[in-house]
């Protein structure tokens, strides 16, 4: 969901936030007591017991924050309107929290390898191990957002709005929340747009959402997500170009994600 940042001032800014997220997994006990409860800044009702169910079904936020290291690999297919392939690669990803956050993308593609390095130090994106001038900012934290759905509900500033109950493509009966974000009052938001989450009414698990991306909407499908780790990582998801309704055009893409490896 994140916008395109500028090239160096953000870089700062991301690694700060990311700082912020996930450094309270290695503050001492006594610190972790004074810890504000994450959900107080909910202010709708509805959407907070929505999402404190949510997060519970995901593992819990205070796993989510102790992750240290976190790799999988990731299989995406991007398709054009008519069904053809535009784009089909597997991506190998590493992220490192503590002490100071990095993180490395790697694969092939018409037959040039690619690598995406980011750090403190900067963000660089290679190919064949040229340097281009790519910035792959974007796709760090792009990747990372889609990883860490619904904690990232969580994240300051973030305004959540229970939109009642709606019956997904699926048959799926489902809870809405939008949620809405302010880049000129929150240094984290770095987008305007407006996200709609589907939460499954019984379990609240993660079922989907709903984004327009001017001048179209994309409708995303979780399908499988990870029974076997401490938190609920994806497993498939699906996305496809529609309308306000959710009425589908066209599949757009297809992810598929493997190989999780989790320390804390």
């Amino acid at each position: 969901m994140m916008g395109h940042p500028k090239k160096k001032r953000p870089l700062a800014k991301y690694i700060f936030i990311l700082a912020l997220i996930y450094g309270s997994g290695c503050q001492p006990l006594e610190k972790k007591n004074k810890v504000t409860d994450p959900f107080e800044q909910i202010k709708d009702s509805t959407a907070k017991a929505v999402l404190i169910k949510a997060i519970k079904n995901a593992g819990g936020f205070d796993t989510w924050q102790r992750i240290k290291n976190l790799s999988y690999i990731k299989h995406g297919i991007l398709y054009f309107a008519d069904g053809s392939v535009e784009t089909d690669n597997i991506q190998l990803h590493r992220y490192k929290f503590f002490p100071q956050f990095s993180a490395e993308i790697t694969w092939e593609e018409n037959d040039i390898h690619h690598r995406i390095s980011y750090s403190a130090d900067g963000a660089r994106q290679f190919e064949n191990d040229r340097l281009t001038e790519k910035d792959p900012t974007q796709t760090v934290m792009s990747s990372l957002y889609v990883l860490g759905m619904p904690f990232k509900l969580l994240d300051a500033g973030t305004v959540l709005t229970a939109l009642g109950s709606v019956i997904l493509r699926s048959g799926q009966h489902a809870e809405a929340i939008r949620a809405n974000y302010n880049p000129k009052k929150n240094s984290n938001h770095s987008t305007t747009e407006e996200w709609v989450y589907y939460f499954d009414e019984n379990n609240a698990a993660f079922l989907g959402s709903l984004v327009f991306h001017p001048p179209t909407y994309a409708y995303i499908e979780n399908l499988k997500f990870t029974d076997h780790l401490p938190i609920k990582l994806p497993l498939h998801r699906k996305s496809y170009r529609t309308n306000k309704n959710r009425e589908i055009s066209y599949l757009r893409a297809e992810f598929q994600y493997s190989d999780y490896e989790i320390t804390f």
